[in-house]
């Protein structure tokens, strides 16, 4: 094999965001594997009337260029592309917090912000409004996973999450 040959891949993260319609899933991943891309990892999501995709998409550089250019040709969509590195998380604990209740302003910035303090990183989050089965009252929900270093014991964490869990008058809960 001569060194012309030689296939190098890159990653890519392509977000896309517009309003919602259907099809826009179909063109999108069509675009990637007319270009040689391969979808890794996504996210998508209909968020009030709009659409939201983030991808993690692998291509040869040699369609880099082209299949940039042909994502700029949906319409509709603002789309955008940024190079990355894949990162493995290494030997940290992983956990699950899971968290529901009334829905307050500031849960999400009160939780992220004890998160940071301890070092503690978000792998993914999601977070959606529902509504109790009688009352209708709305209830924030929030699921979470994160990565937490070896040095920080689990039941610090456990104390932590029950006092800010009394604190905003919800429930959560830590799981491996």
């Amino acid at each position: 094999m001569c060194s012309s040959d030689l296939v190098i891949l890159i990653n890519l993260i392509i977000t896309a965001i517009g309003s919602d319609r259907t099809g826009i899933v179909s063109e999108l991943s069509g675009i990637i594997t007319t270009h040689g891309g391969n979808v890794e990892e996504s996210r998508m999501s209909r968020l009030g009337s709009d659409f939201a995709i983030i991808m993690l998409v692998s291509v040869s550089t040699d369609w880099e260029e082209s299949l940039e250019v042909a994502l700029q040709s949906i319409n509709d969509l603002t789309i955008s592309t940024k190079l990355t590195q894949i990162q493995e998380i290494g030997d940290n604990k992983k956990y699950q917090i899971d968290l529901n209740g009334a829905d307050n302003e500031g849960i999400v910035k009160v939780l992220s912000k004890y998160l940071a303090e301890k070092s503690i990183n978000v792998l993914e989050m999601e977070t959606h409004i529902s509504h109790a089965p009688i009352s209708g009252t709305p209830l924030f929900n929030l699921n979470a996973s994160v990565s937490v270093p070896n040095d920080v014991e689990e039941t610090v964490i456990q104390s932590d999450l029950s006092q800010i869990a009394q604190k905003l008058g919800v429930e959560i809960q830590l799981n491996s």
